[in-house]
């Protein structure tokens, strides 16, 4: 037997599980669901598994996550970007709202994949609601997970246009995940009846062709929102 082998095996397959688990982590915004005008609204920035109940901290963020760009939009379309501060658990700040209507927080952020094959791309937002006014225009980036103000539908965009047969896991306050799968136009509907936050991960691998200039095989993106019910 080839013990050497063995070794040379059994260390691939650990470091293969290490990067694995690294990956299973996501950008999450925390802040409520609704706010009021002229009101300070604060929020957080969290680099985290849930479902492992894992919150990495800043220092040990993957690649340079940690570069991320966070960007408001009002219900008008006026775009902003903000400027949260380090902890050493999370990023923090605040915004105040101007106008009624739909604000969106979005971060849609490609990690330097180094000497990886596959990038990750790491789309977080939160809405906001203030008064009754409109809703906020369609959210920009490759991968997209959007709430109903009006209904307990969740929505995933890929590049613009629903996604089918999108992956979606949700997990309760109850710590109880469901595993779900979009329909035609992309949406599925949730039972957000529980109080507590629900944290929504829609996630989506493009193969890339072979030989590509970018050096890449594949693209892994998830999108997440992490939904507070009071």
């Amino acid at each position: 037997m080839n013990t050497s082998k063995l070794k040379s095996g059994g260390l691939t397959m650990m470091l293969f599980m290490l990067v694995l688990g690294a990956h299973a982590h996501a950008l999450w915004i925390h802040t409520a669901s609704n706010s009021e005008i002229g009101k300070t609204h604060p929020y957080k920035i969290y680099y985290a598994d849930y479902q492992e109940n894992a919150i990495e901290p800043v220092a040990k963020w993957y690649s340079d996550v940690k570069e991320f760009e966070l960007w408001l939009i009002s219900p008008s379309g006026k775009k902003t970007k903000l400027e949260p501060t380090a902890t050493e658990t999370y990023f923090q700040g605040s915004f105040t709202p101007e106008e009624e209507g739909e604000y969106r927080m979005q971060i849609s952020h490609t990690a330097d994949p180094g000497e990886s094959k596959t990038a990750y791309q790491f789309n977080a937002y939160a809405q906001i609601w203030v008064g009754k006014g409109k809703a906020s225009t369609q959210p920009v980036s490759d991968l997209a997970l959007v709430r109903n103000a009006k209904s307990s539908d969740l929505q995933v965009l890929y590049k613009g246009e629903a996604l089918p047969e999108g992956e979606l896991a949700i997990l309760g306050p109850d710590a109880e995940t469901q595993e779900l799968k979009t329909s035609k136009k992309g949406k599925v509907k949730v039972d957000l009846d529980g109080k507590g936050t629900y944290f929504a991960e829609a996630t989506h691998t493009e193969k890339l062709p072979e030989n590509d200039p970018s050096g890449l095989k594949a693209i892994w993106r998830c999108a997440t929102q992490a939904i507070e019910i009071e």
